[in-house]
Order: C-alpha cells, then structure tokens, then sequence
C-alpha cells in the first residue's frame, strides 16, 4: 500500500461488519488509526483488534453519546458515517403486492434514526472542529439506491437519497471552511445487509455481487480526489467513477 493516510485519524460508524470493517481495515493498511464504533460490542472489538485500533460504543441514534464520543477523543481527519439498515432482511426477496405493505410504524422510525439521523447527528457533531481546523473529510456511506429507484424497498431508496441530498448540500456549504464531504453510491456489495434469499433472486436477475474489498477501493477514491459534495459509484464490472448528474439549469 501507498501509506496515503499516514499519520491521519479515522472514525467509522457501524465498522463491526461489512463497509464499515472494510474500510477500516483498508484505512490501517494505508497508515491511518482507526475508531471503530459499533453497537455490536463483539464484532466491533474482533475488527478493532484485528486492524490495532480502538472500539466504543456507539447507537448512532443518540446524539448526547456522539458529543460525548467527539469532545472525549482527539480529532478525526476522516470520519466515516457508515452505519445503516434496510426495513426488511430479504430486499429483493420479500413478496409484497405493493409498497408500504408490511412497513409499520416501528421499521420507518427504526430505519429513518439510523440511516438519517445518525448521518445528521454525526456530521453535527464533527462539523464544528473541521471547520475550526480548517480540514477534514466527511464519507457518508449512500447507495447506488440514492440514486437510481429501488422499488423493493422504497424507504431504504429514500433514506440513501437523502444522503446523496444531504452531501451535495454540505458539500458546497463546508468547502470554503476546507473541509470535504463525499458520498460513497456502490450497487450490491457482500456484506451481512443480502440475506440469501436476496443474494439468490439477484443471481436470477443477472445483478453480480461485487466483493466487499471494493469499498475500501471506493472510499480511498473519494478521499484521494477530494471533492466536495461529490457521489462516487461502482457496479459490479465496472470502474469506480464519480456520478456527475445533467445540470438542470442551462
């Protein structure tokens, strides 16, 4: 590795699995330390073991814990707003006849805290001490589903969405302040989030499955270009390439 991240300091929420443990294993390899918050205390502490960093807990929804979390640690060059769910298991491999047939009052609160205002109370919490520094760099872990529809699951699609809004809008407010924020958009990745109903139905559909290593590719790609506000996706097959959507005023 190219060490591109030596002597920086990285925080990634939801790094017990998937992404999150992705990233954090490539952020080591390249030089940086590593946080890793979770609340799945037994996973988070194996995966800070294994990269030689630091586990806390952490329930993304709680926005006392994330400024205790901030003021008692010293300052994140990266900080990784990874930690998400989905309202349902089986995403491709649930039967519904229409949307919102099974979703209840508990699953849209439980998916919004996590997925939305775990993202705002983080950035929230973060923000002040970028900008006082004048550097930083916030990786909010989106979907390809923020930016292409997911009808198996419309609120999983309108929570990623509003992570891509929410980026974009940062993006171009914090960039003055020096600081970066950056949307990572990946299709299908082997993560806990498929179950294998789901990973079944999409070997049916032709929709590959793409390594969870690529995420770590993904993240290094946005932090290296550095641009603020910007959407950086990859499909099974495909190069990472930043998403650049058709201006909608001439």
């Amino acid at each position: 590795m190219s060490g591109q991240l030596t002597g920086q300091r990285a925080f990634i929420t939801g790094g017990a699995s998937g992404i999150g443990a992705e990233m954090a294993r490539r952020f080591t390899r390249e030089g940086a330390s590593v946080v890793i918050a979770d609340v799945n205390d037994t996973l988070g502490k194996a995966i800070a073991v294994e990269v030689g960093g630091e586990y806390v807990h952490l329930d993304v929804t709680d926005s006392t814990a994330w400024e205790k979390i901030i003021t008692t640690h010293k300052p994140f060059d990266i900080v990784c707003l990874n930690a998400g769910v989905a309202t349902k298991t089986d995403v491709f491999g649930a039967t519904v006849d229409y949307p919102f047939q099974h979703l209840d009052n508990d699953s849209y609160q439980h998916i919004m805290s996590i997925n939305v205002d775990g993202v705002v109370f983080g950035a929230r919490a973060v923000i002040p001490g970028m900008v006082e520094r004048r550097s930083g760099h916030i990786l909010v872990t989106a979907s390809l589903a923020g930016i292409v529809a997911i009808a198996a699951d419309p609120i999983y699609g309108l929570t990623k969405h509003a992570m891509v809004g929410l980026t974009k809008s940062l993006g171009a407010a914090l960039e003055p302040h020096g600081v970066c924020v950056s949307a990572l958009c990946p299709a299908f990745l082997d993560t806990p989030l498929l179950s294998d109903n789901t990973r079944k139905n999409l070997s049916l559909l032709d929709l590959g499955i793409m390594d969870v290593s690529i995420a770590g590719d993904l993240a290094m790609r946005a932090l290296t270009e550095r641009v603020s506000g910007s959407q950086w996706i990859v499909m099974d097959g495909q190069s990472i390439s930043q998403y650049i959507p058709a201006a909608p005023f001439a």
